[in-house]
């Protein structure tokens, strides 16, 4: 196997949520600047050993609370509940080799137009035309840049409420990186509200 191929593989396995430990004692300080940024809240947590330390953020936006969490067992999260006005699914996913050789024998997947895109994630809807809509090619860069893990939208019927959550590797990353994906988050909230999606 040649040093480009191993360096891959490689890499797309440390670009996976981790099933080990890391340490986010050391981000307490940028959480707390983000938070105070965008008015929002940063909370620190422990589990009941006290071993694991958990950071809850949280950003408001319009009417609407983007909440991130990252842990030393859990990958970071983004995620915001909702009212909404259409049953819409969502499923958006690293695209691996299993998934490759399984699309040859199933429906064709939603496909955005960018190759680059395309090639990297899965995209399962029961609405492709919304899917175009709100996966703006800006969306599309900054979740390629970051390598986002997925990102799922989900109706619950009987509440009314549907949620919207995003999984980036263990990795908390660097205030920049955050910046950017909460900027990225509120572009897809408001997607979602022009195409009538969520009240």
């Amino acid at each position: 196997m040649d040093t480009n191929k191993k360096a891959n593989i490689i890499q797309s396995i440390l670009n996976k949520p981790s099933l080990g430990y890391t340490d986010n004692f050391s981000k307490r300080e940028m959480w707390k600047v983000i938070a105070k940024e965008f008015n929002g809240e940063f909370k620190i947590k422990h589990n009941s050993g006290n071993e694991i330390e958990i950071h809850n953020i949280s950003i408001p936006y319009k009417k609407w609370n983007i909440r991130i969490s990252v842990s030393d067992s859990r990958p970071l999260k983004f995620n915001v509940s909702f009212s909404y006005s259409q049953i819409f699914e969502l499923l958006l996913s690293q695209e691996d080799f299993f998934d490759r050789i399984f699309k040859k024998f199933t429906k064709p997947e939603i496909e955005l137009g960018w190759k680059e895109f395309d090639r990297h994630y899965l995209i399962k809807s029961n609405r492709s035309d919304l899917v175009k809509l709100i996966m703006s090619r800006e969306i599309q860069e900054t979740l390629l840049k970051y390598n986002i893990y997925s990102v799922s939208y989900q109706c619950e019927s009987q509440s009314g409420k549907a949620e919207l959550l995003s999984v980036k590797q263990r990795d908390a990353g660097n205030k920049e990186m955050i910046i950017e994906l909460i900027d990225t988050f509120k572009h897809l909230l408001d997607n979602l509200e022009k195409s009538g999606i969520i009240k």
